[in-house]
């Protein structure tokens, strides 16, 4: 199993009167990632969120339009991603949406979290789930995004662990999130030696 880890990229679209990306914000170290990745055959990439700066739909879009770049619409490596604090609540920062965005319907045209699951979805093509699980090659991963109580995350753990025999595994999974962890994670893991 090879897999990529990415986090933090907060990437912006729009800056300044150009339109063009800022250039404390630029891309190609997020495409030259994935050029990487590409080129050492990863079975999957993590991106542990904040991948949109100001939580705009079109920064979110503007990963997406790179991936695609890199990897094709429809192929490439499994994606392992998770929302961060920037991706949901990221428009509010700064009172950002009330300037760029007066109008509620404007507004809903371009943050993310008016509508998360369905941006997410028709972003990248597959299910938004505030916890999920994906196998790789055998490999289980869970993530939780951002806004997803601890005590929840946990329980879905723990729930997956009665399926899937997780603390009898001989093999690690992993656990994904932009959040920290804290004492209810770290409980429930420890029980799980393989977390």
């Amino acid at each position: 199993l090879v897999f990529g880890v990415l986090s933090d990229t907060h990437l912006r679209t729009r800056h300044g009167p150009t339109g063009k990306p800022g250039l404390n914000w630029p891309h190609k170290y997020f495409r030259n990632a994935l050029e990487y990745f590409k080129l050492r055959g990863v079975d999957a990439v993590i991106n542990c969120g904040d991948m949109a700066h100001r939580g705009q739909v079109e920064e979110l879009q503007y990963h997406a339009n790179v991936w695609n770049r890199v990897f094709g619409r429809n192929g490439g490596p499994v994606k392992l991603f998770v929302c961060g604090n920037h991706d949901t609540d990221g428009a509010e920062y700064g009172n950002f949406v009330a300037s760029k965005y007066p109008d509620p319907k404007e507004r809903a045209k371009h943050v993310l979290a008016t509508d998360m699951a369905a941006n997410w979805e028709r972003i990248w093509g597959e299910k938004y789930e505030p916890v999920w699980h994906k196998d790789v090659k055998g490999y289980h991963f869970f993530g939780r995004q951002w806004g997803v109580d601890e005590g929840n995350f946990a329980k879905f753990l723990r729930g997956q662990d009665a399926t899937l025999h997780l603390a009898d595994g001989i093999k690690p999974f992993f656990m994904l999130s932009h959040a920290r962890s804290h004492a209810v994670i770290y409980k429930t893991a420890a029980k799980m030696r393989n977390a």
